[in-house]
């Protein structure tokens, strides 16, 4: 269980990279938010790809397919999610994976990142994102077993999400730690 979380300051360096990335990208048919979408998702990968450097482990960029984005130790495969919030996310809070993807995302695991931004700020400006979170991570089955399904135009009485998306969220509690993820990572053994 994910009880604590990695917590970035985001650089101009960092935000800069992110945003590169995401203009470089196509924006997605069914895309909610456009590029803004794409430059959330580049922040989390470019956040999670120093984490992974910074505890020494290697990985192989598959960004190009859309089946996963990394693969690590030589055999397992990652997808990156991120979500952007208006606060530091907590315990109970959800992390979520689009049904959309999710038929054609199978990744060993899912990783999950929060940013945090200012509601004050512009959409097109990538200075209101502030922080990164890295959250843990939960490998396919249990997602698939313990995630919660949403459709779209549901609503969450638990905190009156109405969801735009048809999704699968997981409780960031449920999440595996980042120290027991890079013990995986390195080979260490699963959970």
């Amino acid at each position: 269980m994910a009880t604590s979380y990695a917590e970035v300051l985001l650089t101009d360096e960092i935000r800069q990279e992110a945003f590169a990335r995401a203009q470089s990208l196509p924006i997605f048919e069914g895309s909610h938010r456009k590029l803004e979408a794409n430059v959330v998702g580049c922040i989390g990968e470019v956040v999670f790809e120093r984490f992974l450097e910074k505890h020494g482990v290697t990985y192989v960029d598959h960004r190009e397919s859309t089946s996963r984005d990394y693969e690590v130790n030589g055999q397992l495969s990652l997808e990156v999610k991120t979500k952007d919030r208006t606060v530091r996310p907590r315990i109970d809070y959800d992390n979520s994976v689009p049904a959309y993807n999710h038929e054609h995302q199978r990744p060993d695991y899912y990783y999950f990142v929060s940013l945090l931004r200012d509601s004050a700020g512009l959409g097109s400006d990538v200075r209101r994102f502030t922080h990164a979170f890295i959250l843990g991570g939960i490998d396919l089955e249990t997602l698939d077993r313990e995630g919660a399904r949403w459709e779209t135009g549901q609503v969450d009485p638990s905190n009156g999400t109405r969801f735009w998306t048809a999704c699968i969220n997981v409780s960031m509690e449920k999440l595996i730690s980042n120290k027991e993820m890079i013990a995986v990572f390195r080979g260490a053994g699963v959970p």
